[in-house]
């Protein structure tokens, strides 16, 4: 029995510009990532064949741990599992272990490599990035776990086959390789230029509902905005993220379809130094400062349904946060990061 430890940063769109529909059926993509230090842990266990174990795993309140029994046959090949630990009182969503990324990218590798050991890989995933909010926490735990399958069966990091496979998975996946901040192109899955990453504060806020990324693309698809060539001069002359204009030509369509999407917006722009003053003093007076919480730009991720909203100061962003959580959004302070996916040292 092997066993590894990884985390999976979440991200956002700082920049996304959506193109042309393509033959394929996949659209024309320009994108701007930038990580965050929001981000999921993963536990790997590599079982091999004739091995039987027993692992103490997270459950739940009423049950903290559990035993989970491992057994591999011979002739069984490899399988794959998963266990879902929702933390930050992200709502459960139902994912089979078949359709899960981080489980579908232990098999693509396997089959890339042409793997055909009888083995079980078992993940244990704790969800700090909610699901279905443009923050790509399956795909970055998708690129985790080729990077822990990887290091589990010995293969060198660099090696080309876990782009590959990453590329094949989706295409935020290979973005979360490398992390940090960088200009994708294509279909968002072709790494054009690094920059070098923002560091600001950030708080992440999400409503209640979610949205449907194939709706935003088709409503999008009735009354596209593409891009002007001077826009993209920009993305390809900057050197440092914070170059970069905030900018997501999937926000009109998104609020079409989800209008508490322009309601999040507006309350990230109506919570100032004058407003919410219950929680922004109580926030304020700790810190020693006035009353504040104040984003100074906010933008939809990907196509929802979060919006991150930038703070001058970890006091705002705790602020915007606490009054976000009392306006019944769901809300996480954090930062921009220049991490990537990664394992964690033993």
């Amino acid at each position: 029995m092997q066993t590894i430890n990884l985390i999976a940063p979440a991200k956002v769109n700082l920049f996304l510009g959506v193109g042309r529909l393509q033959p394929d059926g996949y659209h024309e993509v320009t994108t701007v990532m930038q990580a965050l230090a929001l981000h999921d842990t993963i536990h790997m266990t590599l079982v091999s064949s004739g091995e039987q174990v027993v692992l103490a795993e997270p459950c739940d309140e009423a049950q903290p741990i559990r035993e989970h029994t491992i057994e591999v046959p011979a002739g069984s090949g490899l399988s794959v599992s998963v266990n879902m630990q929702w933390r930050e009182g992200i709502a459960p969503a139902d994912i089979t272990d078949q359709d899960n990324l981080a489980c579908r990218a232990v098999r693509v590798l396997a089959r890339l490599m042409g793997r055909t050991n009888d083995e079980h890989v078992r993940l244990v995933i704790e969800k700090h990035i909610p699901p279905q909010s443009g923050l790509g926490g399956g795909s970055s735990d998708a690129a985790a776990a080729l990077i822990g399958a990887a290091a589990l069966w010995n293969v060198d990091p660099t090696d080309q086959v876990i782009y590959q496979a990453a590329q094949e998975i989706g295409a935020d996946t290979a973005f979360f390789l490398h992390g940090g901040s960088a200009l994708l192109e294509g279909r968002g899955d072709i790494l054009c230029k690094r920059y070098r990453s923002r560091s600001e504060q950030v708080v992440i806020i999400r409503p209640a509902e979610g949205i449907s990324t194939a709706q935003a693309y088709q409503t999008f698809d009735k009354a596209p905005v593409y891009l002007c060539d001077d826009m993209l001069a920009v993305l390809h002359d900057a050197t440092d993220a914070s170059e970069i204009p905030l900018y997501n030509n999937l926000q009109a369509p998104a609020e079409l379809l989800l209008p508490a999407l322009s309601d999040v917006k507006g309350f990230i722009r109506n919570t100032t130094r004058a407003g919410n003053a219950e929680v922004n003093s109580t926030v304020a007076n700790s810190a020693g400062e006035d009353d504040s919480a104040a984003a100074k730009d906010c933008l939809l991720c990907g196509s929802g349904s979060a919006t991150f909203a930038v703070c001058e100061s970890l006091e705002e962003a705790h602020a915007l946060t606490a009054a976000a959580r009392l306006a019944g959004y769901w809300a996480r302070a954090t930062s921009f990061s220049s991490i990537r996916a990664a394992q964690l040292p033993r």
